[in-house]
């Protein structure tokens, strides 16, 4: 986005029922998690969105960009049995869609066992660890939990923006999540 804009990430549970309504675009009925990205910026006229998941394909200048990037994802999205969709209006924006199909576990046994913490203590290295020596912090980062999302944004679980107002209908709870930034 050259000019600025704003980026906005929602997620969703999509049920069966839902992907039904797709199925002439050739995605197959089932449970899915969608992924929407969607920006604000100058948008794609359609000869560039025919040729946007072609390996190499490009519009930067030459040495600005290898290609590879949509088609990458798109060989992802592929290979977990997903599917993934843009829209772009040149003066508006692109949106992509991403639909991952959703594991549902049916019983505790799908779970991965969590270890249990030993409880002895361990020496750090001096200058290491959560304190260092001399009351300072160690050189390591902590993360917790899936917070951390970009810089600027805050984590799962809600709807977060950075200027602007909402106004795009993203649902809140644990089914849903969307992340913005400008």
């Amino acid at each position: 986005m050259p000019d600025g804009g704003s980026l906005t990430i929602r997620t969703r549970n999509m049920s069966e029922r839902e992907s039904l309504k797709l199925a002439g675009s050739g995605m197959a009925a089932g449970e899915y998690v969608l992924i929407e990205v969607e920006d604000t910026g100058v948008g794609m006229p359609p000869e560039v969105m025919a040729k946007i998941f072609e390996p190499f394909f490009t519009t930067k200048d030459v040495g600005k960009g290898t290609g590879l990037g949509l088609s990458t994802v798109y060989g992802i999205v592929k290979q977990t049995g997903g599917y993934i969709f843009a829209d772009s209006e040149v003066g508006k924006g692109t949106t992509f869609r991403v639909y991952l199909p959703r594991h549902i576990v049916e019983n505790e046994d799908e779970l991965p066992q969590r270890a249990e913490k030993k409880k002895e203590p361990h020496a750090r290295p001096h200058g290491h660890g959560p304190r260092a020596a001399g009351g300072g912090r160690g050189r390591g980062a902590q993360l917790r939990g899936a917070r951390a999302v970009a810089p600027g944004l805050r984590g799962a679980g809600g709807r977060h923006r950075r200027g602007g107002a909402r106004g795009d209908g993203a649902r809140e709870g644990p089914a849903s999540t969307s992340s913005s930034a400008t």
